[in-house]
């Protein structure tokens, strides 16, 4: 009798243990999806909490850097624009001050053409033309290529180019425009590598005592032109008129020169050919 009882309260106890297993298992699918709606809301707003903030700083700095950029940009560019506006006012006030000096100059030469009473104005000359040197140096040290070509033009077109000395003027890389005239220019001992002289006009110009290395004279009319004791090192003459010029102890190493155009030229005494050969006094 004590043992059928013992072995219903183990049936009973293991009827309990199975409903409860049971239980756990026949949840409805809605209570499923509440429990794991619990515990996945504050996970996911913990994990935006984290990722947001990190978000928009990255945004921010995003766009702090392209601010800083475009105020870089645009800081380099009025700056650039202030530099040229400077340029533009060193030329003109050097044409301003260039024509105030030759109408000082030409008063003065009336005024003693006038009162022919024996005094030398030769003082006075050199005091203009030494003014008008030092500006011109000044002015072209400043001024950007274009500008200085437009300087070096004024200079002729006033007549008093031959008048100022401009020697060891430094005139390198400059690109004088295709197609001008610039006869009888005269720049004697100045420093002038790389210069552009293509297709123009330089008929009796003189260049003597210059350096003028790796610098263009294609296409150009350099007739009766003077280079003595110039150093012309790969130089280009392709297609130049050298008919008469003076290559008097000038360097001539590995320049483009051909020897048809050689034998045109008034003088080579003392000359480095483009092979190495020096011509004999």
């Amino acid at each position: 009798m004590s043992e059928l009882t013992e072995i219903r309260n183990h049936e009973e106890i293991d009827s309990i243990k199975t409903k409860r297993h049971k239980g756990c298992l026949n949840h409805p699918f809605y209570d499923w999806i509440t429990l794991l709606s619990t515990l996945f809301v504050p996970l996911v707003v913990g994990i935006l909490t984290i990722v947001l903030p990190l978000q928009q700083q990255n945004l921010s700095n995003r766009q702090n850097e392209n601010s800083q950029t475009i105020a870089v940009h645009n800081r380099l560019k009025d700056m650039e624009i202030l530099h040229d506006q400077q340029k533009q006012t060193i030329l003109n006030t050097y044409e301003q001050d260039l024509c105030n000096l030759i109408f000082k100059y030409r008063s003065i030469n009336n005024y003693n053409d006038t009162n022919n009473d024996g005094i030398d104005d030769d003082n006075d000359d050199e005091r203009v033309s030494l003014v008008i040197r030092t500006k011109t140096l000044y002015a072209l040290r400043q001024l950007d290529p274009v500008r200085k070509i437009l300087l070096i033009q004024l200079l002729i077109d006033s007549g008093i180019k031959n008048r100022i000395n401009l020697s060891h003027l430094d005139l390198s890389s400059l690109t004088f425009p295709p197609g001008s005239f610039y006869n009888q220019l005269n720049f004697v001992n100045i420093i002038a590598k790389n210069l552009s002289f293509k297709r123009i006009h330089l008929y009796r110009s003189n260049f003597s005592y210059s350096i003028l290395d790796g610098s263009s004279f294609q296409q150009s009319n350099c007739s009766y032109a003077d280079f003595s004791y110039a150093s012309l090192q790969r130089t280009d003459w392709t297609n130049t008129d050298v008919t008469q010029v003076v290559f008097n102890y000038t360097n001539l190493l590995g320049a483009k020169i051909t020897s048809q155009q050689l034998a045109t030229v008034q003088s080579l005494k003392g000359a480095t050919l483009p092979n190495g050969t020096i011509v004999a006094i």
